[in-house]
């Protein structure tokens, strides 16, 4: 396969979101929100619009990785550094936002929960990545 002449559909994780957003979007609107469902859909159609662009032969690899268009297993491995990246960031905010609201109003539920399945997570990644070496 080359990376430079293959034309390929989007990928299925590109799908799948572009189809959540879009079935999101319907279900918002049933309910009765529809600059809501409004936004949702413009993010469908964004999220499918910058997949077909970044699933193209001749964009970067930046382009691909960022695209959620990986190639071979450089591109996955690439993407893997860079959502570690995100995770760190997803931590410390998460971690930010609890305190600030411990301070200001006392313990939100919904920060602390997600405080909690980020620690959770990241240290069952962290456990699984040593598994596999």
């Amino acid at each position: 396969m080359s990376k430079t002449t293959e034309r390929r559909g989007i990928s299925r994780i590109n799908t799948v979101i572009v189809a959540v957003f879009a079935l999101a979007a319907v279900v918002v609107i049933i309910a009765g929100h529809p600059d809501a469902a409004v936004l949702l859909g413009v993010i469908a159609v964004v999220w499918l619009l910058s997949s077909i662009t970044s699933s193209q032969p001749e964009v970067s690899e930046a382009t691909r990785i960022e695209g959620l268009e990986y190639r071979d297993e450089r591109d996955r491995q690439l993407a893997l550094r860079g959502f570690a990246a995100v995770g760190v960031t997803a931590l410390v905010l998460s971690f930010g936002a609890f305190l600030v609201s411990l301070l200001v109003d006392g313990i939100d539920r919904w920060l602390a929960v997600q405080m909690i399945v980020l620690f959770a997570v990241w240290g069952i990644a962290n456990r699984v990545a040593v598994r596999r070496g």
